[in-house]
């Protein structure tokens, strides 16, 4: 059982959450722009694919005009250009920068209100998004109609616009959408917006090519991809992705010894403690994934935990003021421990799509790649998903020595036995020195997990 839990490790300092005594759902100008940077679900399967942009990393230039107009014009970072006007009456599209038109028929798109949110959302809580505390943003909680699943924006404390989207269902197709979801947006599972801001009377006749400050498609600076640390903590804002749930605060530990170094399955281990301080209804305090990595490849008895995972859930009780977890219950996932180098590895096709230097609402002196993995297929994508994960450069690192700013998985399932999670936003980051590494004891798995049945992924 965990001898730590989130809040109590010592070197990390707690997430700071806060609560607005106005909580209105935002209601947006009759008139804005914006400027986004939109994630795809997945890449595309082939060359048919090609001819939208929602198989690529795009940034776009956006104006909207109420029960008029949502003027959408994207550029792909790939190939392309898209400019999409979506009317009461019709959606029209252009690929050559508006010379000539194609009426789209059946996109199921429908032209947005002023009110993004609709009456059964949630407001969360207030905080900085992550440690670069960039801006204050307001978490709301959308829940998708004939669905388990929710759609998160966070909204500028201070403007009351939005910053940021993700989406927990993805649409029908990849170029048609659910009439009840943002038109185009939803077409993309994730958004940062780097500017967003009302506008009198604006002109949605001319094409502006979507401009973002310190952006740099690709990969123009050789940057190597990240190779987590050896050893470190941290904690993070872990999302899920279903209706019924609300964020988690976490606390992580993480240790990767050489193959000179390892003994046992401890030795490789990445814990992960989820607090359901949010989540009352859960029936239990903390919810704990306990993951193990692959042995060195001569050993010839690996340990028989080694590549396994377990997720148990446990409440803390004090016992003469010592905190003693009593586990609730336990399962095997299947899944251990990814190594330090895992966007290096092949299968996974780890691509740095951008790097932004100093943009003031999305890294503030700091420097950014964008970078994405591709996790295993499901029916739906079968070519895989995206995983999108933010990393700021450490000083005069080649890329490879960097701290985490957010990691999501797109089109997360919604399961009653998985933990749903979509997304982590990361805070307080420790690495421990050289040749020191955590309590073995912080690895413990439970007894009751020695006795679950085994998940079974992929050979060992």
């Amino acid at each position: 059982m965990t001898k730590v839990a989130y809040g109590t490790f010592p070197v990390l300092k707690a997430i700071e959450f806060s609560s607005n005594e106005e909580t209105n759902q935002p209601l947006l100008p009759s008139s804005w722009t914006c400027t986004a940077i939109l994630h795809p679900y997945a890449p595309p399967t082939d060359s048919n694919q090609l001819t939208n942009p929602f198989f690529q990393l795009c940034i776009a230039s956006i104006t909207f005009i109420e029960n008029e107009i949502l003027s959408v014009q994207v550029t792909g970072l790939e190939y392309g250009t898209w400019w999409y006007k979506i009317t009461p009456l019709e959606t029209t599209l252009s690929t050559d920068k508006g010379i000539t038109w194609t009426s789209l028929k059946d996109t199921g798109w429908t032209l947005p209100t002023r009110n993004w949110l609709e009456e059964n959302a949630t407001y969360f809580k207030t905080s900085y998004l992550n440690w670069m505390e960039a801006q204050e943003v307001d978490w709301w909680k959308q829940p998708v109609k004939n669905s388990n699943a929710a759609t998160w924006i966070w909204f500028d404390n201070k403007t009351k616009l939005p910053f940021r989207m993700m989406f927990g269902t993805p649409p029908p197709t990849s170029t048609t959408g659910d009439p009840k979801q943002l038109a185009f947006f939803q077409n993309f599972s994730f958004t940062y917006f780097s500017k967003f801001e009302a506008v009198s009377n604006p002109d949605t006749s001319i094409w502006n090519t979507p401009s973002i400050q310190g952006f740099n498609n690709g990969n123009p600076f050789n940057y190597k991809l990240i190779e987590w640390n050896h050893s470190f903590s941290m904690t993070t804002i872990m999302t899920p992705v279903d209706s019924k749930s609300m964020p988690l605060p976490t606390c992580v530990l993480y240790q990767w010894k050489s193959d000179e170094e390892y003994q046992e399955h401890r030795d490789r281990t990445q814990c992960t403690m989820m607090s359901q301080q949010y989540n009352p209804e859960a029936g239990f305090g903390t919810q704990v994934a306990m993951l193990y990595g692959r042995p060195p490849a001569d050993m010839t008895n690996p340990p028989a935990l080694s590549r396994d995972g377990y997720i148990f859930n446990e409440n803390v009780y004090f016992t003469r003021g010592y905190p003693e977890p009593v586990v609730v219950n336990c399962r095997n996932i299947g899944l251990g421990q990814q190594p330090p180098t895992w966007a290096s590895i092949p299968a996974v096709q780890g691509t740095i799509h951008a790097t932004i230097i100093d943009n003031p609402v999305l890294c503030p002196n700091e420097t950014v790649n964008i970078i994405s993995a591709l996790f295993p297929p499901t029916p739906q994508y079968p070519q895989g998903r995206y995983l999108w994960t933010w990393y700021s450069l450490l000083p005069n690192s080649d890329g490879s020595q960097s701290r985490p700013i957010t990691f999501m998985e797109s089109a997360s399932e919604v399961s009653d036995e998985g933990t749903s999670l979509a997304l982590a936003d990361y805070f307080e980051w420790v690495r421990n020195p050289v040749g020191t590494w955590f309590d073995k004891e912080y690895f413990d798995l439970p007894t009751m997990c020695l006795h679950v049945p085994k998940r079974i992924l992929f050979k060992k």
